[in-house]
């Protein structure tokens, strides 16, 4: 049977709402309502992209817990690519909203949230067919520099929400100063997802996996919902299958979550539980 086209692909992780979607400036404005007296939100300017950012950092803190948001809004139909991939609904930030650490940023992917001012080099690649490619993930890392300096921090802790968790741990593999990490329905695996979908592989984009053996001694939490039909939990047992020493990794398949469903409610707990090595 021959693989299904990367459209299709899009519309399977993403949730497609096919009509009734909000405006790219009305889906900014949700978001900065949810984090109103508790986020200071600020464009971050990294070699080619201006990232969108929200933090919540009193005084110099050691650790600086950073949020990736997911994929976003990649199409408007099955058919019809997206022409802003503002997130309609950014779980990473609510999660970040739910964590009680002193430190704790949100960090939006290329292109969303910047509206016309700050849309520098943006094309429907970086939310499409590129979106975990070289020039996401070194973008993410010069944002993660400017957000650590910022907070005075001297290490990261790295939360990534879906697609957001692949950049988390492609980023991760570059940087020294990475505390732990934790992904949250996250595609660990992109080839064994599209596998699993039976779709075409994303071959411009990096996949996580491919980092499994030089983070093996990072301390790192990757959870799945066992009701999670977008990324379920196969794809994270083929990233852990590639870890050689499984000591400083774990995966949790929690009951009753879905790919958006549950999170929230559930992560005053889950944030305060640190990765660590066994």
């Amino acid at each position: 049977m021959p693989r299904r086209s990367l459209p299709w692909f899009l519309s399977i992780l993403l949730g497609l709402a096919a009509c009734g979607v909000p405006a790219p400036a009305d889906r900014k404005a949700n978001a900065e309502a949810l984090a109103t007296g508790n986020m200071v939100p600020a464009y971050l300017q990294t070699q080619r992209f201006d990232l969108y950012s929200l933090s919540r950092i009193s005084g110099s803190h050691k650790l600086l817990v950073v949020y990736i948001e997911g994929d976003g809004l990649a199409l408007t139909r099955v058919d019809e690519i997206s022409p802003d991939p503002t997130p309609v609904t950014p779980t990473a930030l609510k999660l970040a909203l739910a964590d009680s650490a002193p430190a704790v940023a949100y960090l939006a992917r290329p292109c969303q949230f910047t509206g016309k001012a700050h849309q520098r080099n943006c094309r429907a690649a970086l939310w499409t067919s590129h979106r975990y490619g070289e020039e996401v993930v070194a973008a993410t890392g010069e944002a993660l520099d400017i957000l650590k300096r910022q907070a005075g921090a001297q290490w990261l802790g790295l939360v990534g929400f879906s697609g957001g968790g692949a950049v988390a741990v492609l980023a991760a593999a570059r940087r020294n100063d990475v505390a732990w990490l934790k992904t949250v329905a996250a595609p660990l695996d992109t080839d064994a997802f599209t596998h699993h979908h039976g779709v075409t592989r994303l071959a411009h984009s990096l996949n996580p996996a491919d980092m499994a053996e030089t983070l093996a001694g990072l301390p790192q939490l990757h959870l799945a919902g066992e009701d999670d039909k977008i990324v379920p939990s196969v794809i994270g047992k083929a990233y852990m299958a590639r870890m050689p020493d499984a000591r400083c990794s774990a995966l949790r398949v929690l009951p009753g979550l879905g790919h958006h469903d549950g999170w929230e409610k559930n992560w005053a707990r889950l944030a305060g539980e640190t990765p660590t090595c066994r």
